[in-house]
């Protein structure tokens, strides 16, 4: 979250002659504390988008005002993550102005409804709806608020924190099982489309695989914007490089390395399991990677191009084809796991049912699981249930064949 200070709000920005610019607000918030406040006026905020048939990529400028520009200041990491979690990576050009109480001011312009395909068969707007899983899900805010409540919880049982790289966000969480000396390493990468959550927001979700003796380390990455998802994936093949060389020093095993991401994070491990190592580093084993569970991932993001969402993502039609799983070659000769919620949209259900028959004609360690009943964030949580098909299919990759 990047800002100007001024005394008075952002000027305006000239919208397109064919879009409509409204004005959209949180009204005052004040009486908790400042993070409870920031949630709360992101959530009035996004209502009042919607009321006006507006969504959080139309915000083109963003104005904030707080009682105490100091303290908004030294919380800033913090905000920016809570702003993430409700509105995403869509902040427009943001404006930061002293005032009576915490309120956030939104200018967006809606564009011109289509009714002609975009993608397959679908507009603009069916698109969106698509790939819109918070949407779809309407208790999704609360489920995200209570991942991390837990995931904060859980995190103080971290046996380490590991940095892998210059930026404050490049870290990793590392969970050793107790009694077990020279653990299999399993690596979860957490999703929020590329622009939002932390590494500590699913990591409770992992406390029964740990307890099976496995070693997990959640990782971060700088999110988009201003970050790209390029840049991403070449920070998560940093961290993957990282945690193989240092395995000693940390005290698990480097050579049974296993991965799994849930939505933007199950792309990520994708496109891992798509990475020649030995082309990255010499010293990097082109095995590294050991067996690989994307759940609810995204294979192909050329239909991201063609809604709102890409307002943030700034996906080039190069960009979708160079970072796109589909078109690449899973280098990884290692089982990998397509799992997705049988309550999702058809299109999350389509881009891993086509990932795994796209691969499975040419290998026979390439599994589709659908899992009946589990919308987009409820079938993350599978990790945590021992009886679940996911539970089990982690488990089982992460613990080195006899």
């Amino acid at each position: 979250m990047h800002f100007t200070w001024r005394d008075q709000p952002a000027p305006a920005i000239q919208a397109d002659p064919n879009h409509t610019a409204v004005t959209a607000t949180s009204g005052p918030i004040e009486g908790q504390t400042l993070t409870e406040d920031v949630l709360a006026a992101a959530r009035a905020l996004g209502l009042d988008l919607a009321r006006q048939g507006a969504a959080p990529p139309h915000i083109r400028t963003l104005t904030i005002t707080t009682p105490d520009p100091d303290a908004f200041d030294a919380a800033l990491p913090e905000i920016d993550l809570l702003y993430r979690e409700i509105l995403g990576g869509n902040f427009g050009e943001i404006t930061l102005i002293k005032g009576e109480s915490l309120s956030f001011t939104a200018v967006a312009h809606i564009p011109p409804v289509t009714e002609y395909p975009v993608y397959l068969d679908y507009d603009a707007a069916s698109l969106s709806r698509e790939y819109s899983p918070r949407v779809s899900v309407p208790e999704a805010a609360q489920i995200m608020a209570a991942w991390r409540v837990d995931g904060t919880a859980h995190q103080k049982t971290r046996t380490a924190e590991i940095s892998y790289g210059p930026d404050g966000a490049h870290t990793i969480d590392l969970y050793l099982p107790q009694g077990v000396k020279n653990a299999p390493l399993h690596v979860y990468i957490h999703g929020g489309y590329w622009q939002a959550l932390d590494k500590k927001d699913n990591a409770h979700l992992y406390r029964k695989i740990v307890e099976a003796g496995i070693a997990v380390a959640t990782l971060n990455y700088p999110l988009c914007p201003p970050a790209s998802i390029g840049d991403i994936v070449t920070d998560c093949r940093a961290a993957l490089a990282h945690l193989y060389k240092t395995a000693d020093q940390h005290g698990y095993d480097g050579d049974w390395i296993t991965i799994s991401g849930h939505s933007a994070g199950g792309h990520l491990v994708a496109m891992l399991a798509a990475t020649h190592w030995p082309q990255i580093d010499p010293d990097l084993p082109r095995d590294l990677i050991k067996g690989t569970v994307s759940i609810s991932g995204l294979f192909d993001l050329e239909p991201l191009r063609h809604i709102g969402l890409n307002n943030a993502l700034r996906l080039t039609e190069d960009d979708a084809r160079t970072l796109s799983p589909m078109l690449l070659n899973l280098v990884s000769n290692a089982p990998f796991i397509a799992a997705v919620g049988g309550a999702e949209s058809e299109e999350f259900r389509r881009q891993s049912q086509d990932y795994a028959d796209h691969w499975r004609d040419r290998r026979k360690d390439i599994d589709y699981l659908e899992m009946p009943g589990l919308n987009h964030f409820t079938v993350v949580e599978a990790l945590a249930d021992t009886d679940s098909a996911l539970y089990k299919k982690v488990v089982e990759l992460a613990k080195p064949k006899a």
